[in-house]
C-alpha cells in the first residue's frame, strides 16, 4: 500500500476504533449464526440437490440454458448496479480526501475493488463447487467435470466483479452492454432449447476446456484493464456514490429498508411531454394513466422491472417441471416479482405518505389506495403471465395449468405485500423493549422479522405457489390482508 494512503486510512480508522470485546462479540455472533443457521441450511440444500430426481433434472438441457440465461442476467445487473454503487467507494469524508488528492484511482481504491471482485469470485466458485460436487456425488458427472465447473464458476464471479467496476467507470457503455446481455438472456430463456451454446455456464459430463479458456481469457483481460478503469472513475462519481451508500447503510442499520431502497430511487429522465393527468377521465382511467406515465418517466427502472418479472415466469415454469426444486424456484419467482414490481408502485408509496393527512384529491384514502393498486397488479400479472405462457410453450414438458394459476395469483399476493410494506409506519414500541429469556433476548430477531415481513411473506407465498399448494397461498394472502387492515387502521 502507498505510504500516504496507509497514513490517511490509519488516521481515519483511528477515529473509529472498535474495542477488543466488540470484535470478539461479532466473531462469536458469526460463529453462532454459521452453526445455528448456516449449517442446517447447507445440509438441507445438499439433501435437496443430491435427491436423484433433482440431480437428473439438473443434467437436462434446459438446466444449462437456464444457467446461461441467469449468468447473463447477473452480468447485466452488475453493470447497472455499478452505475449507482460501484466497488470503489469509501466513507464520505475519506472518499472526498482521496479523490481530492493526487493519488491515482488504482492506488486509492484498488484494494477495496480487489476485495469486492474476490468476494464475488468466491461466491461464484463456491456455488459452482457445491452444485458440481452434488452431481458428482450422485454419479452424473465425473470429478474432473465438477472441478472444471468450479473453475468456471470462479471465473464467472470474477467477470461479475469486472462488470460491476465497468458500470461505475463507464456508465453509458455499461448501460448499452447491459441491454445487450439482457436481450441475450431473454433470447436464451424463450428460445434456447439446445444446451450446446450454454454448456459454459453449467456442469457438463466432460471437462469443458474451451469454456474455461474463453472465460479465463476474458477474465485476464479484464483484470489487466482494471487499473485503467479505476483511474477513469471521476472523483465526483465516487463522492456521490459514497455519500449515497452511507445514507442507505444508516437506514438499513435502523431497519428502515424501505428508506434504504428509496435512497437509490431513479430520477425521472424521460416522458416530460406526456400528460400524467387526463381531464374529464374516470377515476380508474385517470389513476391508471398517472401511474403508467410515472413509470415511463424512469425508463431504465421500468425495463429492469419488466425483465425481472419476466424471469419470474421462467422460474414458475421450471418449478412445474421439478417437484423437488419447486418450492425453491417458487420462492425465487416471488422474490423476482417483489423486486420488479417496485417500478410500478410509486403511486402506492405516495398514497401511504399522504393518507396520514387530510384528503387532498377529492377521494377517500381507501379509494385512492385501491385505485393506485390497480396498475402494479395489472403490470405484474400481465408480464408474469405472458412470460409463463411464452416460456412454457417452448420448454414445458407437462401441463401449463399450475404455472398459469401461479402467474395470476402470485403477483397479486406479492403486490399486496408491497402495499402492506408501504403502510408499515414506525416500529411499535414493544419491539424496542428487551425481553430476557433462557435462550436470550428474542427482540432483535423480532425487529428484523417485522422490518422484513413483506418480502418474507411474499417468498413464502411463492414457495407455496411453486409447490402447487393453493390453500397455502390463500393462507399467506389472508395473513397479508390482516397486516394491511391493521396498518391501515393505525396509519394516523
Amino acid at each position: 500500500m502507498n505510504p500516504r494512503l496507509r497514513a490517511a486510512t490509519a488516521i481515519w480508522r483511528g477515529r473509529q476504533q472498535r474495542a477488543a470485546g466488540d470484535r470478539a462479540f461479532i466473531a462469536y455472533s458469526l460463529v453462532l449464526f454459521a452453526l445455528i443457521v448456516g449449517a442446517p441450511v447447507l445440509r438441507a440444500a445438499w439433501l435437496a440437490v443430491t435427491e436423484r430426481t433433482t440431480a437428473v433434472a439438473m443434467t437436462e438441457p434446459i438446466a444449462a440454458v437456464t444457467a446461461a440465461a441467469v449468468v447473463l442476467a447477473v452480468w447485466s445487473t452488475a453493470l447497472m448496479v455499478g452505475r449507482s454503487r460501484g466497488p470503489a467507494v469509501a466513507a464520505p469524508f475519506l472518499a472526498h480526501a482521496l479523490t481530492s488528492s493526487d493519488l491515482p484511482g488504482r492506488t486509492a481504491f484498488g484494494r477495496q475493488t480487489l476485495v469486492g471482485v474476490a468476494a464475488l469470485a468466491a461466491v461464484g466458485g463456491g456455488a459452482a463447487t457445491f452444485l458440481g460436487a452434488a452431481l458428482a456425488f450422485v454419479g452424473l458427472v465425473s470429478e474432473g467435470s465438477a472441478l472444471g465447473f468450479a473453475v468456471r464458476g470462479l471465473l464467472i464471479g470474477v467477470l461479475t466483479g469486472l462488470c460491476w467496476l465497468l458500470g461505475q467507470a463507464a456508465p453509458r457503455a455499461a448501460a448499452v452492454l447491459a441491454a445487450v446481455l439482457a436481450i441475450g438472456a431473454a433470447a436464451l430463456a424463450f428460445l434456447g432449447t439446445n444446451a450446446a451454446p450454454s454448456a459454459w455456464a453449467w456442469a457438463t459430463p466432460t471437462v469443458d476446456v474451451p469454456g474455461i479458456v474463453v472465460l479465463g481469457t476474458v477474465a485476464v483481460v479484464g483484470v489487466v484493464v482494471m487499473p485503467w478503469l479505476l483511474d477513469r472513475i471521476r472523483g465526483a462519481t465516487i463522492a456521490a456514490q459514497s455519500a449515497q451508500w452511507n445514507v442507505a447503510i444508516a437506514h438499513a442499520v435502523s431497519l428502515d429498508f424501505a428508506a434504504a431502497s428509496e435512497s437509490y430511487q431513479a430520477l425521472p429522465t424521460a416522458g416530460r411531454q406526456l400528460r400524467a393527468v387526463l381531464d374529464g377521465a374516470s377515476p380508474v382511467v385517470m389513476v391508471l394513466v398517472r401511474d403508467a406515465v410515472g413509470a415511463l418517466r424512469t425508463p431504465a427502472r421500468l425495463v429492469g422491472g419488466v425483465l425481472t418479472i419476466a424471469a419470474a415466469g421462467l422460474a414458475l415454469v421450471l418449478a412445474a417441471q421439478s417437484v423437488t426444486a419447486a418450492p425453491l424456484l417458487g420462492a425465487v419467482a416471488a422474490a423476482l416479482v417483489y423486486v420488479g414490481a417496485g417500478a410500478s408502485t410509486r403511486g402506492v408509496q405516495h398514497v401511504a405518505q399522504v393518507s396520514r393527512d387530510q384528503p387532498l384529491y377529492g377521494f377517500s384514502d381507501g379509494s385512492l389506495l385501491l385505485l393506485h393498486s390497480i396498475f402494479p397488479v395489472a403490470f405484474s400479472v400481465v408480464i408474469t403471465l405472458a412470460s409463463t405462457v411464452g416460456v412454457g410453450t417452448f420448454v414445458a414438458a407437462s401441463s401449463l395449468a399450475a404455472p398459469i394459476w401461479g402467474a395470476i395469483a402470485l403477483p397479486t399476493v406479492v403486490v399486496a405485500a408491497r402495499v402492506s410494506n408501504a403502510l408499515r409506519g414506525p416500529s411499535p414500541l414493544f419491539l424496542m423493549t428487551p425481553a430476557p429469556s433462557a435462550v436470550g433476548d428474542p427482540m432483535p430477531l423480532l425487529r428484523i422479522l417485522w422490518a422484513l415481513d413483506a418480502p418474507l411473506l411474499a417468498i413464502l407465498a411463492g414457495s407455496s405457489a411453486g409447490a402447487g399448494s393453493l390453500p397455502s397461498v390463500v393462507a399467506v394472502a389472508v395473513v397479508i390482508a390482516l397486516f394491511l387492515l391493521v396498518r391501515w387502521a393505525r396509519r394516523g
